[in-house]
Order: C-alpha cells, then structure tokens, then sequence
C-alpha cells in the first residue's frame, strides 16, 4: 500500500438512517450508504463512485457522521503486497 487509502463503514446512525428510508435522504446517498458493509476499502468503492459528485457525497455523508473512514491498515491491504518481505535464503 504505498499510497494512503482508506476504509469506509457506516455508523449506527447511518445505518438507521439508510435502514429507515429517512426522507431527508437523497437516492444518491441512500445508494452510497447501500454500498457500504463493514470495512469497505476505497478501490472498491472507486469502482462504482464514477462521477465527481459522488466523492462530494461520500465528504458529505462523512461530515454528517453517517459514514467514517479509517487509513488503511496492513490488513485491509487487497493484493497483499504490503505483507512479502525478501530476504537472503
């Protein structure tokens, strides 16, 4: 992981949120928050967010406190690379 990526959940509160249809609640949103489980890594969610509006979306659903995002961990790496090491055999 040489770049900083990060890991987007939804909170309780957007859970309720997503969960209860609020009103308040843009289609495009609601979609965003229908997007994310537990732990879901940014190059995922990069695939589907194609528009620049929807990484608006994801910083708005962030500052509301329905969404959090964490810096990737050495867990959450996708392809692995982060865990070879090379050493001398």
């Amino acid at each position: 992981m040489g770049k900083i990526e990060r890991v987007y959940r939804r909170t309780d509160s957007g859970a309720r949120a997503w969960q209860s249809e609020d009103p308040k609640l843009s289609a495009e949103h609601r979609q965003i928050l229908g997007l994310l489980g537990d732990d879901t890594h940014w190059d995922e969610l990069r695939k589907v967010l194609r528009r620049h509006a929807d990484y608006q979306r994801l910083a708005e659903l962030e500052a509301e406190g329905l969404i959090v995002s964490v810096a990737a961990a050495a867990e959450h790496d996708l392809d692995f690379t982060g865990s070879f090491s090379f050493g001398k055999a």
